[in-house]
């Protein structure tokens, strides 16, 4: 194709929007310049073709039979561009993925990685959904989640992630290090925790660990782990809680370990939506979990 007898692209800018709105102040608006900057580029136009393509009156602007052939030319390859445009565009934006879990995974365990997911992953843009029962997934909704439970989860794509188990820690400042120590310490309580069965609580774990004569109803009570964790890093007591959502207070020295004796906790699970599990983001965002979460060896 010879680009040297196309006419000028700003010509025909013009053009089209002022055949398409019938008016050159409508079309000045449009293309946020003056009507006499689209009146220029009209008489610039029919330079160029060396024909009239609108016919001007005070009351109208039509156009002339050519000026209706080369609008519909133009009409059609502007809005051609324009698709492919968006479609491109569409195939290199961020996609948005809505991924739930529990508060406290979300808080204890993603949101100080969150940063790391997204250079990871940039094509995704993440949205984050907190629920502590299991959301119905489905594509353009909800489209994965991490669960936490034995499985297998009816009606979604599930992928093992990695075991878990439930411990005691507490701040150093408390300086526990035997059993016998547990008999003057401030137990802290998580309440309403469904999972594991049985539910992890002090009265099981004194029974495994041999601790009797403690009071095992005693203590703080706390709604959810993300507050009785919280009270545990302030030095308030003692907590059973996840290791895989203790790991960063561990390993910043935060929290300690000061027992052996653990509970056998549930397992963490990717698991996303029937038929959207074959995606790029999906996939990658699955990928990631299993690399950074995957293959964890409880003991």
């Amino acid at each position: 194709m010879n680009r040297s007898r196309l006419p000028p692209l700003s010509a025909l800018w013009a053009f089209e929007a002022v055949a398409r709105r019938a008016s050159f102040k409508a079309a000045a608006k449009d293309l946020s310049v003056t009507p006499t900057a689209i009146s220029h580029q009209i008489k610039l136009l029919e330079a160029y073709m060396g024909l009239r393509v609108l016919d001007r009156s005070p009351r109208a602007v039509t156009l002339t039979p050519q000026g209706k052939a080369l609008y519909e030319a133009v009409a059609a390859g502007f809005g051609e561009i324009e698709r492919v445009a968006a479609r491109l565009l569409a195939d290199t934006a961020p996609r948005t993925v809505t991924l739930s879990s529990t508060t406290a995974f979300l808080s204890h365990w993603l949101v100080p990685r969150i940063d790391t997911l997204r250079r990871a992953i940039p094509m995704i843009d993440l949205r984050l959904h907190t629920s502590n029962i299991a959301e119905d997934l489905r594509s353009g909704g909800i489209e994965a989640a991490i669960r936490y439970g034995r499985g297998p989860f009816p009606g979604v794509v599930s992928t093992f992630l990695c075991d878990d188990v439930m411990m005691p820690v507490c701040s150093s400042r408390l300086g526990l290090s035997h059993l016998e120590d547990l008999r003057h310490a401030n137990l802290i309580h998580i309440e309403g925790r469904n999972r594991p069965t049985p539910e992890p609580g002090w009265s099981h774990w004194c029974t495994r660990a041999g601790l009797t004569g403690v009071d095992t109803d005693a203590g703080s009570r706390f709604p959810d782990s993300l507050l009785a964790v919280q009270a545990a890093i302030a030095g308030q007591g003692v907590v059973i809680a996840s290791r895989v959502l203790l790991a960063d207070a561990l390993a910043a020295g935060l929290l300690v370990a000061p027992f052996s004796e653990q509970l056998a906790g549930d397992a963490y699970h990717f698991v996303c939506a029937v038929g959207v599990e074959t995606r790029n983001d999906i996939a990658s965002l699955r990928e990631w979990f299993q690399t950074n979460l995957g293959s964890r060896d409880p003991a």
